[in-house]
């Protein structure tokens, strides 16, 4: 635990491989494939061959809204940002093989929040050379309260380091600060399949940065009182 942590520290970025045994990832393979299904159409997303489960279907899934609250997860989370943390976003991704053009998050970019942590959960093996966030590890330190530009050039990002790949292999996860240069890696590699997690300190800025994820309903049912201050349930 504590090399992931401090690396995460480090860098603004880490990945723990096999986070998630066998079990488990069959369960939310089987999870995503039915949200997948009965996902909206959404013509830009088919245009670029992918889907995105939004953040207001998150009441839908029992399983994904239980998985925010797996222990070694939210530690990791906490432990960077040495506070207790407050859930922002989460929803789901598929990308299947594809070379779209360099706009959206497929460009250089920080997410414009300032810090952010966010946690990738691996649903199909993401290869280095696959479909993969890159981020530049350090940059978190450099966007800090650069708010107003988001987008960033590819010569300036590449002055500023190497980048890395959240890449491994199915049941990994991924957490990286969004406030890195960081950007979707389309290609035509293998389909990526990932559910994510979004967390900030608690406080009125993480509150108006995007809405509140409601659970599913018989998750609600069973939070204890520091699970219901993540999701801020009163």
């Amino acid at each position: 635990f504590q090399v992931y942590a401090e690396t995460l520290c480090a860098n603004g970025g880490v990945v723990v491989p096999n986070f998630f045994g066998p079990k488990r990832l069959a369960e939310m393979r089987v999870e995503f494939e039915r949200l997948v299904a009965t996902n909206p159409p959404n013509r830009e997303a088919e245009a670029e061959r992918s889907v995105h489960i939004a953040t207001s279907r998150f009441s839908e899934t029992a399983l994904f809204s239980k998985l925010l609250f797996e222990p070694s997860l939210l530690d990791l989370v906490q432990y960077y940002w040495g506070k207790p943390v407050v859930l922002n976003g989460t929803g789901g991704t598929r990308y299947e093989p594809a070379e779209p053009e360099d706009s959206g998050s497929n460009q250089w970019h920080h997410d414009g929040k300032r810090k952010q942590a966010r946690v990738f959960i691996f649903m199909s093996d993401v290869p280095e050379d696959g479909q993969c966030t890159k981020y530049v590890p350090g940059s978190h330190l450099t966007y800090h309260y650069d708010v107003s530009h988001s987008r960033l050039k590819q010569d300036e990002v590449l002055r500023a380091g190497k980048p890395a790949c959240c890449a491994g292999p199915a049941g990994s996860i991924a957490i990286f600060d969004t406030n890195c240069a960081h950007r979707a890696d389309r290609n035509t590699g293998p389909r990526r399949d990932t559910w994510n997690y979004s967390f900030r300190a608690p406080g009125p800025i993480s509150t108006d940065l995007s809405p509140v994820p409601t659970l599913h309903p018989d998750v609600t049912k069973t939070l204890n009182k520091e699970q219901r201050r993540i999701v801020r349930i009163v």
